[in-house]
């Protein structure tokens, strides 16, 4: 992979996992975020991670990382940072909107951006970058659930699962808590739950309630699972429900997690591409697949799409080289066939949620 041009859309837990384990194989990476800034705040916990397998695509043997590890769950900011400081400064170019790809027939496709409303008019970096179409020896798709990247490999998108997670976090100090129960109303179940989670900021609670949702009355999947301004209010019928189903004491920390913290809605969508690699152009992350929270598998599945990813890299070198189209082929059937196995999970978890030949009745209309 010595000095192969490889270009990763989206800074998210996979696109800088796969770009940690292209830079150590040789390879000159750019990294490409639409967001202005880092994801080093960013709310949000994962319940358990493979501290070793991360270790290994930074390719640190620090033992004091995984004993810094902090308890009660691994806040995403944590994850984040460890795996962007792994990269040489300027690898990760933020406020950079990819509009589309040119010459994905070939093999050296091209990035074309376009500047973000956001992004000032006397951003060099940027401006520079609107010039002209850059071209890449391989262009990576790690930008989430609606991929710009994904449609040059494959016409699939995601399927919603039928339910949706409100999400909730708020200051340990400011709400007692965790809220914990299960309901069970015309077919459907129910569930709140959650658990601490330390941050710079603090301790949070790091909760969420699982319900069925209408279609109809959720909204796409989102880059890198970011929610939209418009999902972030929180509807008046929400906490009476949480009431009715399980009790004054969530309905009380609920209450207070949306005041003093911050309660957002995450529609659950599912994927699992039949192809993630088309010539030189490759996914990972959500962009290949997606998962409900429930497997516990979405940032490690995508950290495993980078491994595999550097396994079948360094057979470009090795005792029987092979080409980079044939690595890129062991790839594809490689991370297809976990897609399809996460998938399963994934629909297990939907038929208790919300079962197939059920009919999603609005949460409001359950008060």
């Amino acid at each position: 992979m010595q000095n192969l041009r490889i270009a990763v859309v989206g800074a998210s837990l996979g696109g800088l996992s796969i770009a940690n384990v292209a830079h150590r194989l040789g390879a000159k990476v750019s990294v490409w975020e639409v967001f202005p800034s880092g994801f080093h705040l960013r709310g949000g916990a994962l319940g358990s991670v493979d501290t070793e397998l991360l270790q290994s695509l930074r390719g640190d043997s620090d033992e004091s990382f995984r004993k810094g590890i902090r308890s009660h769950g691994h806040f995403y900011g944590d994850l984040w940072s460890y795996l962007y400081e792994g990269l040489p400064e300027g690898t990760v170019r933020f406020g950079m909107h990819v509009e589309r790809v040119v010459g994905q027939d070939t093999d050296t496709p091209a990035l074309v951006f376009s500047k973000p409303p956001d992004i000032s008019s006397d951003n060099k970096q940027c401006n520079d970058a609107f010039a002209e179409p850059v071209p890449f020896d391989l262009i990576i798709g790690a930008d989430g659930g609606r991929s710009t990247i994904r449609g040059y490999v494959t016409p699939q998108e995601p399927t919603y699962s039928g339910y949706t997670v409100w999400r909730g976090l708020c200051s340990t100090k400011d709400v007692s808590g965790p809220p914990s129960g299960s309901a069970k109303s015309k077919g459907f179940t129910y569930e709140t739950l959650g658990f601490p989670v330390m941050t710079p900021k603090g301790q949070l609670w790091n909760c969420g309630v699982y319900m069925a949702m209408p279609q109809s009355e959720v909204e796409k999947p989102t880059k890198n699972r970011q929610v939209s301004a418009a999902m972030k209010r929180v509807p008046d019928w929400f906490v009476p429900f949480v009431r009715k189903h399980f009790g004054d004491k969530n309905a009380e920390f609920w209450s207070a997690c949306s005041q003093k913290g911050k309660v957002s809605p995450h529609p659950v969508w599912e994927l699992a591409a039949n192809r993630v690699v088309n010539r030189r152009i490759m996914l990972v992350g959500d962009a290949a697949h997606m998962a409900s929270p429930r497997t516990g598998a979405g940032a490690y599945t995508a950290m495993v799409d980078a491994y595999v990813f550097g396994q079948v890299m360094e057979q470009l070198s090795g005792e029987q080289p092979i080409s980079v189209q044939e690595a890129l082929e062991l790839y594809n059937e490689n991370t297809v066939k976990r897609g399809k196995r996460l998938y399963q999970r994934s629909r297990n978890a939907a038929s208790y949620f919300a079962p197939e030949h059920l009919q999603a009745t609005h949460p409001k209309l359950l008060i």
